[in-house]
C-alpha cells in the first residue's frame, strides 16, 4: 500500500530498503525500488529527484558572516521644523504671485519692497507679510489661521486699527487665541545666499502658538522651496 509522499527522508527509505531486501530475497536496488513504489514514488530515482526540487526551491539560508559586501546604508529624510515649513510655504506663495523675488536689489539700505497679502496656506485663511530690511533680507511674516472678523482691532479707527505694518497683531497677545493660530517671522536672505536664515526653529521672532495648533501644523505636508533653501547661514 502506498503512503504518504511527506516525510520520507532518503535515510528512512534506505533502512526499509534492507528489510525489505532481506524478506523478498531480491538486490539492494531493486529494494531501494520497492520502498520508494511503498512511499508513494515511481521507483528510487523518481524519489531523489523530487528531493533535489524541494531543495531547490527552498530559500538559502546566508550565514553573516560570509557577507563580503556592504551593507546599503538609508540615509532617513530630515523632516523639516513645522514653524519653518509655515514660512516656506508663505515665501513660496509670495514667489508663486510675483509680489518679491529672490533677486538682492544691492543696495544696503532698505527700499519700499513692502506689503502683505491674505492668501489660503494649508488650506486656511492667512496672512503673508513681506518687508525689506536691508542687504538683501527680507522680513517674513505669516499668521497663520487669521480670522479678520474676530480680530478686535480691526475696524478700529486712527493707530489703532490693524495696519499690518508690524510682524505680529496689532492686539494684547492673550486676545490673539480669538482670531489666530500661528504666528512667526523670519528673514529671506538673498545677497550672500538664497535661504531662510537658521536652522530648525532658530532664528524665530514672534512667534505665536494658540493652544492645540503645533499638533496640527505638524501634519501640514512638506514643503519644497521654490529656488531657495529653507535653511542657511543667519547673518547679523
Amino acid at each position: 500500500m502506498k503512503q504518504n509522499k511527506a516525510n520520507h527522508s532518503e535515510s528512512y527509505l534506505k533502512r526499509q530498503a534492507k528489510k525489505i531486501k532481506k524478506q523478498q530475497n531480491i538486490t539492494h536496488i531493486q529494494a531501494l525500488d520497492v520502498a520508494a513504489i511503498e512511499a508513494g514514488f515511481t521507483n528510487f530515482k523518481n524519489f531523489q529527484n523530487s528531493i533535489t526540487r524541494e531543495n531547490a526551491l527552498k530559500p538559502s539560508i546566508v550565514n553573516k558572516g560570509d557577507i563580503t559586501s556592504k551593507k546599503l546604508k538609508l540615509t532617513p529624510v530630515k523632516k523639516i521644523d513645522p514653524y519653518r515649513n509655515l514660512l516656506v510655504a508663505g515665501v513660496n506663495e509670495l514667489l508663486k504671485r510675483k509680489l518679491i523675488s529672490l533677486h538682492s536689489p544691492g543696495n544696503l539700505h532698505e527700499n519700499d519692497e513692502k506689503g502683505h497679502i491674505f492668501a489660503e496656506v494649508f488650506g486656511y485663511p492667512s496672512v503673508i507679510k513681506w518687508r525689506d530690511i536691508g542687504f538683501g533680507e527680507l522680513e517674513i511674516a505669516v499668521w497663520w489661521k487669521y480670522d479678520h472678523s474676530r480680530h478686535p482691532q480691526a475696524e478700529l479707527q486712527g493707530r489703532s486699527r490693524e495696519s499690518f505694518n508690524n510682524t505680529s497683531p496689532l492686539a494684547r497677545r492673550e486676545l490673539y487665541k480669538n482670531f489666530v493660530g500661528v504666528t512667526i517671522t523670519g528673514w529671506l536672505e538673498r545677497q550672500k545666499g538664497k535661504h531662510l536664515m537658521g536652522k530648525d526653529r532658530e532664528r524665530f521672532v514672534d512667534v505665536y502658538t494658540r493652544k492645540g495648533e503645533k499638533s496640527e501644523l505638524e501634519k501640514m505636508p512638506s514643503q519644497k522651496p521654490l529656488g531657495f533653501e529653507a535653511e542657511g547661514k543667519f547673518y547679523f
